[in-house]
């Protein structure tokens, strides 16, 4: 029995480290937290039983032996003679020594279970964000907690057997340990009731959390949606007038400002699952909100960026009219001064001047094919 205790000690120290593998799912922790607890549930079961059977059969000859010597009283006097006479009287010691022995063995029964729940509240690591996988936790700490309500008669057990002990020891070395084991049992046991009630009451905030955290983010989700879709409708919009697609995604940047505080919220939950919940698997509801905090980023980039876009382009349409204008007014100058050169040849020089007029009519009519053009141009573009 020594050889097999060991084993099942190894098995509960290492049950953490199995249960730690991430590997592995929800439903094969449970299995393999349910094994474990019905073999330490059987073997304790079988220490208690084993050591009782083998006394009743110890005991059994004696008992027989006893009986029939009560049978013949002549035989009695003479047993009784014998004892008082060649016997020495017996220290009660002994007994102070096996009793506590199986007290001891008692405690330490008690103690390995309750190591086996701490050991289960240390790696039941559970999806933050995951309802269906929390409730599930939920229930078990339940049972659990079930199970110790169901094993407290042990525990009053331990501290009757404790003090019929006590008052029957004479050593105060005895008295002494037995109160130092009693203390020691009965803090483990307060500790392990106190991490299942406190493992169950956080499991069931997380689920009150997680439920928020979900509603945020079909929040941010269903904003993105919102927007990304008006930023599509306003990038197939090419043809509309410059100053209209300017003015358009203006009033889009500005409604992008509110959503701001609704990012934010959504953060500010991811930030309190962090604190409260840090132990746990963040890794679905960090990435989840990272990316959609990302996008919304992006997304008002991708506006910020088309304005600046659409304002330079304004710009440029802007100094293109003036070179229009300034243009215009040379072109006006230039029809002046060839009408007065015109006006001057036919009263001076005739021949002469008739060459320079053709060569500034020239010089006017490409003015004017360039003056048309970019009249075209400007009127394309706004």
């Amino acid at each position: 029995m020594d050889v097999q205790a060991e084993k099942l000690k190894w098995l509960n120290r290492t049950e953490l480290e199995m249960l730690s593998d991430k590997s592995l799912s929800l439903h094969e922790r449970e299995k393999i937290s349910e094994s474990l607890r019905t073999v330490n549930s059987t073997w304790n079961k079988a220490c208690r039983e084993v050591p009782s059977a083998l006394k009743e059969r110890i005991q059994g000859p004696c008992s027989v032996s006893q009986t029939r010597i009560a049978a013949h009283p002549g035989i009695q006097k003479v047993v009784l003679a014998s004892s008082t006479s060649d016997i020495p009287v017996q220290s009660p010691r002994p007994l102070e020594i096996s009793v506590p022995a199986d007290l001891d063995r008692t405690i330490t029964e008690l103690a390995d279970w309750l190591v086996l729940i701490d050991q289960m509240l240390k790696s039941n690591i559970v999806t933050v964000g995951d309802i269906e996988e929390i409730n599930k936790t939920v229930s078990r700490m339940k049972i659990t907690k079930a199970d110790l309500e169901q094993r407290h008669p042990q525990l009053d057990y331990v501290f009757t057997l404790a003090q019929n002990l006590k008052n029957k020891a004479s050593s105060s070395d005895v008295r002494t340990a037995i109160t130092e084991k009693l203390e020691k049992v009965k803090n483990q046991w307060d500790n392990t009731q106190h991490g299942v009630e406190l493992r169950q009451q956080q499991l069931e905030d997380m689920v009150i959390d997680s439920l928020q955290w979900d509603d945020h983010r079909e929040e941010t989700e269903e904003l993105m949606r919102k927007y990304e879709a008006r930023l599509y409708i306003l990038q197939q919009a090419r043809r509309d007038p410059l100053i209209k697609q300017i003015s358009d995604n203006q009033i889009l940047l500005k409604e992008l400002g509110p959503g701001d505080g609704v990012v934010m919220a959504f953060d500010n939950v991811l930030q309190k699952l962090l604190e409260e919940y840090g132990n746990d698997d963040m890794r679905n509801v960090k990435e989840t909100t990272e990316y959609l905090k990302t996008s919304w980023i992006n997304l008002k980039q991708s506006v910020a960026d088309r304005q600046s876009a659409l304002e330079a382009e304004l710009r440029t349409v802007q100094a293109s009219r003036r070179d229009l204008e300034n243009f215009l007014k040379w072109i006006q100058e230039a029809e002046t001064t060839v009408n007065v050169l015109a006006d001057a040849s036919q009263r001076e020089n005739a021949l002469q001047d008739a060459v320079l007029a053709k060569d500034l009519t020239r010089q006017m009519q490409a003015s004017s094919w360039q003056t048309a053009t970019s009249v075209f141009t400007y009127a394309v573009l706004v």
